[in-house]
Order: C-alpha cells, then sequence, then structure tokens
C-alpha cells in the first residue's frame, strides 16, 4: 500500500515576505489599450511569495501536488479537473508563486491570480484583442540617379559598332512599405511554432487583430507587437540647412577642410585629396568628383555658418524641417515648376488631290527649379543610431535656348511667295544646373553631418556706357567699359538627425514662431 503523506510536496514553513517584484500572470483585459516599452512588474498578496520545497516525481499526480501546495501555503485553488499531466520536478526554497509557473509551463498549463486565489487550468486556445494601430496604406518609392555620356543616349541602346563613347552608370533605390501584410506573415509564424496551432482576423480599417490562442502564442504576440509599436512607430527629426559659399580669392580650390575639422565642434574624421589644399587655380577635372563628408559634434548649425564664413560669403539657400517615421520614405520639394513647350509637327501630303495637310501642336513640360529631397531613415532607438538614406537635389535655371525645330518647321512650311509672313516665335528650352548628392549615412542621435565640395564655376559681365553711343561700335569701345569674371561657388548641405520622443514639447524656438505667426483665438498647445 502506498502511503500518500510521502508522495505529497515538502513545504517548508517560514514567515512570508516579498521578494524582488516578479512577474506574474493576471487577467488579461478584452483589448490592449496602451502598450509601454517597458512592462511593469505586477505586484501580488505576499502570501504568494512563501518559500517552498517539493519533489515531484512521474508517479505522483500533478492535480495531487497542486492541491497540497495550496493547503499548505494557505492560498485558495481553483483547479480544473481534467489535468492529467506527469512531470518530473524539484526545487528548493523557491518562491510558491515561481514554482507554480515553472510547473504549469512544464505541463503546458496556465495560471492567473486573482487576489488571494490561483486558478490553473489546462492552456486550451481562447480569444483575446489586440489594438494596433497604423495606417491602411501600402507605399512603394523608387528612386533613381543615371549618367549616360553617350549623346545617343536619349534616342536608345547604344551599340558598341557605333562608337568608343557609351559609358553609362545608373543608380536605382526601390522602397516597399506594406506594414498589414509584413503582419500577416509574422503572425502567421509565431501561430505555427506550437503544438496547437492558432487563429487570427485582422480588421485594418479599425487596426484591431483578433487572436484566438493559447497563453504561450498570446505571449509571444504581444510581446512582438510590443517591440513593433516600439520601433515602427519611432520618428527622426531631420533639419537641414542647404548653404551657398562664395569663395574668397584665396580660397579658389575649395575650402580647407583640414582647418575646419580642428576648430570648436567639427571634429574631422575624412581622407581628403587635393580639393582641400589651399591654391589660386582651379582643376574643373576635379571640381565636381571630389566631395568630402565629415560630422560635427554639438547641435548648433550657427557654429558651422560662422566658421565657414572665414571662406567667403556665405548665403543660406533653404533649411528643410521634416518629421520621418522610422524605413519611410519621406520626399520634400520646394521648387517653381518652369514651363515650356515641346512641339510636335505633322506634315502629310494626299496624292489624290494634291495637296499638302500641315498639323502643328505642342505639349507643356515642366521642371522643377528650387530644392527636392528624397530621405528615409532606419533608427535604432535603443543605440540611438540613425542609417539616413538622403537624396538631395538643388536646381537652379542658368540659362534659356530656342528650339531650332521651329524653324524647321517655319522654313518648311514657306514658299516664294510668302517672304511678308512674319518670323516664328521662339520656343525657349531650359538649361538647368542640377547639384545632387545620393549617399547612406550612419548618424547617432543629435549627431550633424556635413556634406561638401559641389563647386560651380560662375562667369560675370558687366557693361558700363552712355545711352545713346553704346550702340556705335567704335564710341561703345571708347565711351565704354566691360568687365568679365569668374566667380567659384561651393554648395555645403548640413544635417542633423533627432529622434523625436513622442511626449516632447517644441523647443523655444518653434513655440515663439507659433505665437507670434498663429493669430487663431484657439491657439496649438
Amino acid at each position: 500500500m502506498v502511503d500518500h503523506q510521502s508522495l505529497m510536496p515538502k513545504i517548508d514553513k517560514i514567515e512570508a515576505k516579498e521578494l524582488a517584484q516578479p512577474t506574474a500572470s493576471v487577467p488579461q483585459t478584452a483589448t490592449v489599450k496602451k502598450i509601454p516599452q517597458k512592462k511593469e512588474a505586477i505586484k501580488l498578496p505576499k502570501i504568494m511569495y512563501q518559500l517552498v520545497s517539493v519533489s515531484v516525481s512521474e508517479n505522483i499526480s500533478l492535480k495531487n501536488v497542486f492541491i497540497e501546495l495550496a493547503r499548505q501555503a494557505g492560498v485558495d485553488l481553483q483547479l480544473d479537473h481534467t489535468i492529467d499531466a506527469k512531470i518530473i520536478f524539484t526545487a528548493q526554497k523557491r518562491p510558491f508563486i515561481d514554482v507554480i509557473k515553472s510547473m504549469c509551463e512544464m505541463a503546458n498549463l496556465r495560471y492567473d491570480v486573482i487576489d488571494n486565489a490561483i486558478r490553473i487550468e489546462r492552456d486550451t486556445p481562447y480569444s483575446q484583442n489586440y489594438n494596433v494601430q497604423f495606417l491602411n496604406l501600402s507605399r512603394t518609392s523608387e528612386d533613381q540617379l543615371a549618367v549616360a555620356s553617350d549623346v545617343f543616349s536619349s534616342v536608345g541602346p547604344a551599340k558598341s559598332n557605333m562608337s568608343d563613347n557609351v559609358s553609362k552608370s545608373a543608380l536605382k533605390a526601390t522602397t516597399k512599405n506594406d506594414f498589414w501584410n509584413e503582419l500577416e506573415e509574422n503572425l502567421k509564424t509565431i501561430l505555427e511554432s506550437g503544438q496547437e496551432k492558432g487563429s487570427y482576423s485582422m480588421h485594418r480599417q479599425a487596426g484591431l487583430v483578433a487572436l484566438r490562442a493559447n497563453r504561450k502564442q498570446h505571449q509571444q504576440v504581444q510581446l512582438y507587437l510590443e517591440k513593433l509599436r516600439h520601433v515602427a512607430c519611432c520618428q527622426v527629426l531631420i533639419e537641414a540647412k542647404i548653404i551657398e559659399v562664395t569663395l574668397k580669392d584665396e580660397y579658389r580650390s575649395g575650402i580647407n577642410w583640414q582647418t575646419v575639422g580642428t576648430k570648436g565642434d567639427l571634429k574631422l574624421n575624412a581622407k581628403f585629396g587635393d580639393m582641400a589644399q589651399k591654391g589660386a587655380f582651379l582643376d574643373p577635372a576635379s571640381a565636381q568628383a571630389d566631395m568630402v563628408s565629415f560630422g560635427a559634434e554639438g547641435s548648433r548649425f550657427s557654429a558651422i555658418a560662422n566658421t565657414l564664413q572665414e571662406f567667403g560669403l556665405v548665403r543660406t539657400l533653404s533649411s528643410p524641417r521634416l518629421t520621418v517615421m522610422n524605413n519611410q520614405a519621406a520626399i520634400l520639394k520646394v521648387a517653381q515648376n518652369k514651363v515650356y513647350f515641346r512641339l510636335n509637327y505633322d506634315k502629310m501630303y494626299n496624292s489624290q488631290n494634291s495637296r499638302e495637310s500641315t498639323t502643328v501642336s505642342s505639349d507643356i513640360q515642366t521642371v522643377p527649379i528650387g530644392l527636392i529631397m528624397l530621405v528615409q531613415p532606419s533608427i535604432d532607438p535603443e543605440t540611438g543610431e540613425i542609417i539616413l538614406f538622403l537624396r538631395p537635389s538643388i536646381s537652379r535655371l542658368t540659362q534659356s535656348v530656342a528650339d531650332p525645330a521651329i524653324d524647321i518647321a517655319y522654313n518648311a512650311s514657306i514658299n516664294v511667295d510668302s517672304n511678308k509672313l512674319k518670323s516664328p516665335t521662339p520656343s525657349l528650352i531650359p538649361v538647368v544646373e542640377v547639384r545632387e548628392i545620393d549617399s547612406v549615412l550612419r548618424l547617432h542621435n543629435k549627431e550633424m553631418a556635413i556634406l561638401g565640395g559641389l563647386m560651380e564655376v560662375r562667369s560675370s559681365e558687366h557693361k558700363q556706357g552712355l545711352p545713346g553711343l553704346d550702340e556705335v561700335p567704335l564710341l561703345r569701345d571708347l565711351t565704354g567699359s566691360l568687365t568679365e569674371g569668374d566667380t567659384i561657388v561651393e554648395l555645403v548641405i548640413v544635417l542633423k538627425a533627432t529622434i523625436m520622443d513622442n511626449s516632447a514639447t517644441p523647443d523655444g524656438a518653434d513655440q515663439r514662431l507659433m505665437d507670434k505667426y498663429t493669430t487663431d483665438p484657439r491657439p496649438l498647445k
């Protein structure tokens, strides 16, 4: 005959005391309203932290073990009668709640603490709703930078037997963001990992996920959603200054970045070529090729601008600011669309009546003149590092050239008796100067990066003379003057990336701006 008393677990009776805030399972609400970044410990009654010792073999019924543990610990017990699991378990002087938790995990059971009672049952699937707020939107962005030195590249691919000048290069970046499809795939992976497969349904418009699964799967899904919300909803503030420096004569070869890197908060950490040296001459072959970049410790744009004034006249072209979510592409465009026309000329001859018919039409074309900046950040909120894909493009209208197709079409349409026709109105095509950078940067939170080396030679011509005499060639040379010169301009882009805190308030400058220019009687707070 088996002595049941010898099979009962041994419990050390000592005074109950509160230990170091262990995490225990509690009844969960129907909807998760807020997912904290850090899970707070749940305080349980002191009776749950009594130290116990227990030794269970495979011959002992687990139901009897739970009953005896609860009786000797003085804890009310609610036990599922269908529990038939058997385990081998030993614990020495461990908190009562930790022993229950470990035994339930081994036997695929779940428990809940209700006041001074503990409820233990089989871990069967149950339903629970999760609040996942994200846009029901799928985004695809594509960025391409292509350069071709083949003059026939606009017509079609150049053949190797036509010319040796067939050099081409292209850089293409494609981004696809579909939050809900990726979430669906990840939920499938989590729910298929256990012994029992769970099920789910998503309401994308309301941002709700209904999950039917066991306790382990619910815990895995909730931990995944906590991490997902914390990382995917991070935002970064991108502040940029597009600065144009008209260089002095002694710095016509470019800004001496080696000198800049030794002043104040500017820290130089890069290798430089001949571009960074002082000189009286500029090599046009290397002006657009030698780009430099370095970082800056500190958070003030004014320090950089003041340092650059040593090399010439500093002018700020633009100061864009935008807030971007993690791994979401954003485009900032501050530009004027310059309009020009493309002529379509069709001439047909009808052999039946020996007549010609001409059809002329035009298509409106536009080209942006100004600033276009594409950014996409990847944020690591734990380390404070930001990987930033950056594509700023600054364009400027330099001149306009006449479309030769107008004169060709006009000369083809007139005949000998049409000499009295007026000359056609020229169609001007804009010549646009574009300076752009396509780069991937790694920054720390509140760190600044500087991109420079984009240089340009601008020719200037200044005429002076007496009115009426400047039309006569000989007198124009005697009474007038002509001054020509070249100006070297370098473009500098300063960037600062700051990880945003959702609870942060506007800084002093932003608050003063809103107070000064916002006349709404209901101000933003």
